[in-house]
């Protein structure tokens, strides 16, 4: 998708800025004109919005309309090509339409930008897009800008937090989802994910912390909690307090609740006991595992290792009582 992005998006289909030519009297008067209403538009529309949540606010044509819509705006530019509300309302539409029209939206929107469009939207439109196809150094900027204007917008907040995370731009998200935190300290999602992003940052402290708070927020907060919890003391070469947290963190099977893979729990477990020398039980969490996932190789060494250490151990329990009796006879 990103490959065929590269090839679809084409430079502004506009006269070149650099050309004069087609700017005449007419030209300029309508683009004055134009730039002066969108920027009103705008300007009403972010004061009588301000405060509240942008992205929920779009009103687009039902779907059977998007078509007549596009037709309308694209309508438009023929008659006037400096049209920045067509032109930036074509980029929407396109948007609205989906995937497969993602790449005229950027390249419509993008323009509309670099030609002066004030609407915010168009921020929050290419930063869902270049998500979307995996771009997300440029997702993560649109964000950036449309939180300028919108700066509570807790859906964009975390859609950006979340992108920082997962490229590995620890500190930043963490600045992100403690401003979370700060409108709203019981936010279980936004205290989970700050936890991670300290771990990440390898803050363990402030990780460790966090996750303590996270155990006092619900049932299945307290046992993702207690994975993470478990997950560090394991690293940290704790492995009875580990098992001690690993033990609460046992999800009850189909338990979608939970919202981690069940196999992550019921590896840390079998780890923890193996660890320990608590064979037995180490070989029934990771016959879980195995189940779960029969192509992990490493799980099925361990299965194997664990229970020959538990036929051994029990071959020698067995053995030990003829021993006793033998040496009963001798005396």
């Amino acid at each position: 998708m990103i490959d065929d992005l590269a090839q679809r998006v084409k430079p502004a289909r506009l006269p070149s800025r650099g050309s004069p030519s087609w700017l005449g009297p007419r030209t300029l008067v309508l683009l004055v004109l134009g730039l002066s209403l969108a920027f009103l538009g705008t300007l009403y529309w972010m004061l009588s919005g301000s405060g509240r949540s942008l992205s929920g606010k779009f009103e687009f044509p039902a779907p059977p309309r998007l078509d007549a819509a596009v037709s309308a705006a694209q309508d438009r530019l023929k008659i006037n090509p400096n049209d920045l509300a067509a032109l930036t309302e074509l980029g929407m539409l396109h948007f609205q339409q989906g995937r497969e029209h993602y790449p005229e939206a950027i390249n419509e929107l993008e323009e509309a930008r670099d030609l002066g469009a004030l609407d915010p939207r168009i921020f929050y439109c290419l930063g869902v897009m270049y998500q979307d196809v995996g771009l997300y150094h440029f997702a993560i900027e649109e964000y950036q800008r449309f939180l300028r204007h919108y700066p509570e917008d807790r859906e964009v907040r975390l859609l950006e937090a979340k992108l920082l995370y997962q490229q590995q731009r620890y500190d930043e998200a963490v600045t992100e989802y403690e401003r979370l935190k700060f409108s709203n300290p019981k936010d279980s999602l936004v205290e989970e994910n700050l936890g991670l992003s300290f771990l990440g940052a390898k803050n363990i402290d402030r990780a460790v912390d966090s996750f303590n708070r996270l155990r006092g927020m619900g049932q299945e907060q307290a046992k993702r909690a207690e994975l993470y919890l478990g997950e560090i003391a394991y690293a940290q070469g704790d492995y009875k307090a580990a098992l001690e947290h690993l033990l609460k963190a046992q999800p009850a099977p189909g338990d979608a609740a939970f919202a981690l893979p069940p196999e992550r729990a019921h590896r840390g477990l079998a780890q923890a006991l193996q660890k320990l020398g608590q064979y037995e039980q180490a070989e029934a969490a990771w016959k879980l595992v195995v189940q779960e996932d029969p192509r992990d190789a490493k799980a099925r060494a361990s299965l194997r290792f664990v229970s020959r250490r538990v036929l051994a151990k029990r071959r020698s329990a067995r053995a030990k009582p003829g021993r006793r009796r033998r040496s009963g006879r001798k005396r």
